[in-house]
C-alpha cells in the first residue's frame, strides 16, 4: 500500500472568517454577544447612579463569566482526545446512556 502525505489537516475545522474562526466559533460569539447585549446595558443603568465609572466597572464584572464561558467552550480543545471542549462535554454527558445489558 502506498502512503501519501496530505498537505493539510483534514480532521480540523475549516476556518471561515480570515482563517481565524470556524462556523461553530462564530455561533458562540454571536450567541454570547446577544446575551451580553441583553443584560450589560441594564446593569450599567442600575449602577450608573453611583457614577459612570462604577456603572462601567459593574457592567464589565458582570460580563466576565459569559466571556469566560464563550472562550472556554468555543476556543479550547481537549488535547488528549483531539476534540473541541463543547463536543467533549456533550460526549461525556451522553456516556451514561450507552450502558446497557448485553447478552451472548
Amino acid at each position: 500500500m502506498q502512503v501519501e502525505k496530505v498537505p493539510i489537516d483534514m480532521a480540523s475545522e475549516q476556518k471561515e472568517i480570515l482563517g481565524l474562526a470556524s462556523k461553530r466559533q462564530i455561533i458562540y460569539l454571536a450567541a454570547g454577544g446577544i446575551v451580553l447585549y441583553s443584560y450589560v446595558p441594564l446593569v450599567y443603568k442600575i449602577f450608573a447612579g453611583l457614577g459612570w465609572i462604577v456603572g462601567a466597572l459593574f457592567a464589565l464584572v458582570s460580563a466576565i463569566p459569559v466571556i469566560a464561558l464563550i472562550l472556554f467552550f468555543g476556543f479550547t480543545k481537549v488535547e488528549k482526545f483531539n476534540m473541541n471542549r463543547d463536543y467533549y462535554i456533550l460526549m461525556r454527558l451522553q456516556k451514561h446512556t450507552q450502558y446497557g445489558s448485553w447478552r451472548k
